[in-house]
């Protein structure tokens, strides 16, 4: 069988939820590929006037994104940066703790124990999984966006396409500077012939050089983070995984959602159904559309 089904899991697992400013919608479908291993979160209101909403595409097994889903934000909430309001700083440790989090014998247990509901581990296998995040905070008018990997957000601003994080990928120069100081190298665009992404929560193994710090390691959960204080012609913004943005470009994304939220009668969670349905590819042949597929629509009302 491979990594691919014979035929794709076209079964979506949808969501809306709204205030009175926000209307939200997500989706996510296993499509082709033979497991599913993504996760997100939609919530609002974690602390007055402060909603998260954040994308996990997993990689080598599922348990990590799940794991992250489940601790991010009690983490975020109980951090000493949050309580004291700096948001930035906040969500950068907070990536950093999840990795910390999965090292210590109650992390390995759970995530033996998610490893064991896809029928692969039991509660002693080592975990070998990462996962991408892409965490979006809203506090109050402010946004922040806080990205390790190559999951995306991009936000509408009068109809136009406007990139809120940026791709972590091997042949960046930054992150090739890094991976080659730390002792790696990039074969077709895959650090050292494996990975194809260079930052990412999990992937222990390549995080256990002891003489180099956290931030220096062949790949590293630190998030770039933006800020950004929205407007009335910022209209909506998109979280999605990988599998969502190598189908289409940006702005034709943007397009595709900006027409059908016209109809404010429409659940947004139907948008990001008919995008997936759009992108799913016919056949496994290019290997393009199909991938997971996760994705947020944030509707600014």
């Amino acid at each position: 069988m491979g990594i691919y089904l014979a035929t794709p899991n076209r079964e979506k697992i949808s969501f809306d939820d709204s205030n009175s400013n926000i209307r939200v919608g997500a989706s996510a479908m296993q499509g082709w590929r033979v497991n599913m291993e993504d996760a997100h979160i939609t919530r609002f209101n974690v602390a007055p006037d402060i909603h998260i909403f954040g994308v996990f595409d997993g990689h080598g097994g599922r348990e990590v994104a799940k794991y992250v889903e489940k601790h991010f934000v009690e983490e975020l909430l109980a951090s000493a940066p949050f309580k004291s309001g700096d948001y930035s700083k906040a969500l950068h440790d907070t990536f950093l703790k999840m990795d910390v989090m999965l090292q210590t014998p109650e992390g390995k247990k759970e995530l033996g124990a998610l490893k064991s509901e896809d029928g692969k581990g039991d509660y002693q296998t080592e975990s070998f999984a990462g996962c991408t995040a892409n965490v979006a905070l809203m506090v109050k008018n402010d946004l922040y966006v806080a990205n390790a990997g190559d999951s995306r957000c991009v936000l509408s601003h009068k109809g136009v396409a406007v990139e809120m994080s940026h791709d972590h990928k091997p042949d960046n120069d930054v992150e090739k500077e890094r991976i080659q100081k730390a002792g790696g190298y990039i074969s077709d665009g895959r650090i050292n012939g494996n990975l194809n992404l260079s930052r990412a929560i999990g992937d222990l193994e390549y995080k256990k050089d002891e003489k180099i710090s956290v931030h220096e390691q062949l790949i590293v959960a630190v998030p770039e983070v933006k800020k950004r204080t929205l407007t009335a012609d910022d209209e909506f913004f998109i979280l999605g995984c990988d599998g969502i943005w190598e189908c289409m470009p940006n702005q034709e994304i943007v397009d595709f959602i900006s027409k059908r939220l016209k109809d404010k009668d429409k659940l947004v969670s139907k948008i990001v159904e008919e995008l997936l349905d759009n992108i799913l590819a016919a056949d496994t042949a290019s290997g393009i559309g199909c991938d997971n597929m996760t994705c947020c629509i944030i509707a600014l009302k």
